[in-house]
């Protein structure tokens, strides 16, 4: 799972928009968010991760709707 979101997290183009987008669905810092999900640890609660997957996947079909 934790390749699969990587896999995911690397094809959002606008990476800052939406770790804020994260932080807001959460309740978590940013920075913290950034640092220890996608950046050092890359260790996303397992509690969290279904709706992190969800959202990566949302966000990348709006990309691409827009992109096209």
């Amino acid at each position: 799972m934790n390749e699969n979101i990587k896999d995911l997290f690397n094809k959002v183009q606008d990476k800052n928009s939406f770790i804020i987008y994260l932080s807001n669905e959460f309740n978590i810092k940013p920075n913290s968010i950034r640092t220890n999900w996608f950046q050092t640890f890359f260790s996303i609660p397992d509690k969290h991760k279904e709706r992190v997957i969800e959202l990566l996947q949302r966000q990348i079909q709006q990309q691409n709707k827009i992109a096209v």
